[in-house]
């Protein structure tokens, strides 16, 4: 008895509805992605003509402030916002059934941060300005070129939750307004991550790279998910360990990397 209420009460913890068939689907959605960027590598000039194409918008006076905050600042509109939405999700109803999402965006974003500082330590790829010093940048942030962080963390933080809105199931029902939060979730994850193109800062390699990464990454985490959650090693008794360790991983991340 004492077993069976306890299996009842981790239904309470629930995670969107994501088959083999949508896992194929995203991994899939990962490798074009990784080939493109691999083309992108190998075809001569190209990502050197694709950046020198923009010097003329980035020496706008106008276009070159709006990008530079906007590609900047709005990185801090993502780690730190979920990491919170998180946390309050266990005292909100209203955000109670999201807290197993907002959890695997933590996962992939606190994971997956340290991961592409590993790759840009060991791939080593000097900024666009450095390899061509005639492509002019909106600013200069220190550190390698390959992947791009923004990228990553672009779309390691929102797709858990475009998914979701997205997902019409038993736990999910989708309606307007998810669908209109979903649109403007992608919009954002896509612009953000392409105006570091813009800015000068990155090759289309590092961003396409990063995208796919964040995609692969998450297809991992939620069949780490699904496994807890039905192994019932993931519940409402003993998720709390799994908040505290994610939430001090993404805090490490965002004040040290």
């Amino acid at each position: 008895m004492e077993r069976s209420m306890k299996t009842i009460a981790s239904y309470d913890l629930k995670l969107f509805k994501f088959d083999q068939r949508n896992k194929l689907i995203f991994i899939l959605c990962a490798a074009i992605l990784w080939i493109l960027a691999t083309l992108a590598y190998l075809t001569p000039n190209f990502n050197h003509w694709f950046l020198a194409n923009f010097n003329t918008l980035r020496s706008n006076y106008l276009f070159a402030n709006l990008c530079y905050y906007y590609t900047k600042y709005t990185l801090s509109f993502i780690a730190t916002p979920i990491a919170l939405l998180y946390l309050a999700s266990f005292k909100v109803n209203k955000l109670k059934s999201y807290r197993v999402v907002l959890l695997l965006s933590v996962m992939t974003l606190a994971i997956g941060i340290p991961l592409v500082d590993l790759i840009k330590y060991y791939a080593a790829v000097p900024r666009p300005w450095l390899l061509y010093p005639d492509i002019n940048s909106i600013y200069y942030p220190f550190g390698h070129s390959f992947p791009s962080g923004h990228a990553f963390q672009a779309f390691a933080g929102t797709l858990p939750l475009i998914i979701c809105f997205l997902t019409n199931d038993d736990t999910f029902k989708r309606n307007i307004i998810k669908t209109v939060l979903a649109i403007v979730l992608l919009i954002f994850a896509i612009s953000l991550s392409f105006s570091r193109l813009l800015a000068g800062v990155h090759f289309p390699t590092d961003v396409l790279f990063g995208i796919g990464l964040a995609v692969i990454m998450m297809v991992i985490l939620i069949s780490v998910l699904q496994y807890l959650l039905k192994t019932d090693q993931l519940n409402p008794q003993n998720e709390k360990w799994y908040a505290l360790i994610f939430l001090i991983l993404i805090t490490i991340d965002i004040c040290f990397l």
